[in-house]
């Protein structure tokens, strides 16, 4: 893995460009209870080119791509140092890269004080909740409380249910979440990533 920061206007903000993914000097074995290096699913997708920036006002930790024998996935180790309450919005971009250009397939707004994305309305958004309730430790909904907020190997397998929402094929997907601790307050952002990925048909 190559971690890169980036510089920035604010001392406040971590930028960092993922290159590469962890393989087998993944240092999650240090946590044996709570993370492990092997993938055992059947992926059908294929990460790369991750982004993302941390608010170091709010939060500390690594957002990263990993893969073992060409089966990828997607994880998160952050620790939260103070309590998320008020308003937080989230901003889902996701874009399908179509002969060259790409098309946005959902761009929506959702405060997650007030909606659990689980029971959103947009039936894509709903369906990434869903399926990453099974590899993370707290809840979609705020408050967020301040501890350690994990999301162990994101991937998705042949039997996933967004694959009967989406084709095959490259996209890029971009999420931002911005705090509002008052309804009139000035946002905070908290954090953003951007993260290629491309669906492909399982082997047989």
């Amino acid at each position: 893995m190559l971690v890169k920061p980036h510089a920035t206007d604010s001392p406040l903000i971590m930028t960092v460009a993922v290159n590469h993914s962890y393989g087998e000097s993944c240092p999650w074995k240090r946590v044996p209870d709570l993370y492990w290096c092997q993938i055992s699913s059947v992926a059908v997708v294929r990460f790369e080119n991750l982004k993302y920036e941390l608010n170091k006002d709010y939060m500390h930790g690594n957002i990263f791509i990993k893969s073992q024998n060409d089966k990828y996935a997607f994880g998160a180790d952050v620790e939260l140092t103070k309590k998320v309450e008020g308003s937080v919005i989230i901003t889902p971009h996701l874009q399908h890269l179509i002969k060259g250009e790409y098309h946005t397939m959902v761009n929506i707004d959702l405060d997650t004080c007030k909606v659990d994305p689980v029971m959103s309305e947009n039936p894509i958004v709903r369906t990434i909740a869903k399926e990453s309730t099974k590899f993370i430790n707290f809840s979609l909904m705020c408050p967020y409380n301040p501890g350690r907020y994990l999301l162990n190997d994101f991937t998705l397998d042949s039997e996933s249910p967004l694959l009967k929402l989406i084709p095959n094929g490259k996209y890029k997907m971009e999420l931002k979440a911005n705090h509002y601790p008052t309804p009139d307050a000035t946002p905070t952002m908290l954090f953003g990533y951007s993260i290629d990925f491309e669906l492909f048909a399982a082997s047989s």
